[in-house]
């Protein structure tokens, strides 16, 4: 058994995944004399290789998500795009080279390299219904199709994807950020392992509902004993009729609303001194 570039296939280094460790995948590997090997349970730094380009497609795939103010559900699209771009670029490993030339033997060619979710306009032309109707229409642009020579749109309008060769693109502006808000948090969840609960606080009239406090000024005496105005005590906001309205009339001087007296603080009583004598001695 052979690849396309004429390689045989001598073992496999995978994780203990079940797409890989079940019986058809052992007999296969077993017809062909191809030996299959699985890291240890929970152990994945002995697929060192993998673990770390995974990691680099991982950060391509968010960055090419994040430019284009897309949400997470086009992933698949974002990630088939990173992986493109990663075989284009050249790497250390490689001495400089990029793996399509290690591959292939031809350098590849930069010139179709479009922004990721940039609006595009792909050519309408052949499904048109009629001679009066728009040869084009707005898209973002999904990235290369691995089955066709041409670029994958997709229409905002009616979420279809369009595969065609001739697009006209325009990458200083993105459909999903001028078009649609952010996406929303219920979409982020399966990003994290946060299983936490939020809790809504309870309305106002609620048994074990917090009564409002509100500050009360001090009572003239108190104020002129000089008490830090820290120090006023704060109560509750006492259910106090509305005061009445004012006329227009009259002037607005002459209604004040009712101030909330303080309860007097009590000063604490002095201490008791007893004075004690030595008795003389009888005679």
């Amino acid at each position: 058994m052979s690849t396309q570039f004429g390689c045989t296939i001598k073992s496999v280094q995978c994780d203990n995944g079940r797409e890989f460790d079940n019986s058809a995948s052992r007999a296969f590997f077993l017809a062909h004399g191809i030996t299959l090997r699985m890291s240890c349970p929970y152990t994945s730094q002995q697929n060192g290789k993998a673990e770390r380009m995974i990691r680099t497609v991982n950060n391509i795939t968010r960055t090419l998500l994040f430019q284009a103010s897309m949400p997470p559900s086009y992933w698949a699209d974002a990630l088939a795009t990173a992986t493109y771009l990663i075989n284009r670029l050249p790497t250390k490993t490689l001495n400089m080279s990029t793996p399509f030339f290690a591959l292939h033997g031809t350098l590849p060619s930069y010139h179709d390299l479009r922004a990721f979710g940039c609006t595009c306009y792909p050519n309408l032309s052949a499904t048109t219904p009629h001679k009066l109707a728009p040869r084009s229409t707005l898209c973002a642009f999904l990235g290369y199709s691995p089955d066709h020579k041409g670029y994958r749109c997709l229409d905002l309008n009616t979420n279809r994807v369009i595969i065609s060769r001739h697009v006209v693109f325009d990458e200083t502006t993105f459909p999903f950020s001028l078009s649609r808000p952010s996406p929303p948090q219920q979409e982020l969840d399966f990003l994290t392992d946060d299983d936490t609960i939020p809790v809504s606080p309870l309305p106002a009239g609620t048994p074990g509902a917090a009564a409002p406090f509100q500050l009360v000024p001090l009572a003239p005496s108190l104020a002129r004993a000089g008490t830090p105005a820290s120090r006023a005590p704060v109560l509750p906001a006492p259910s106090t009729p509305a005061p009445p309205a004012v006329s227009r009339g009259s002037p607005a001087s002459s209604v004040q609303a009712p101030l909330v007296q303080a309860p007097p603080i009590q000063a604490p009583a002095p201490p008791v001194v007893h004075v004690y004598s030595r008795r003389a001695p009888p005679r």
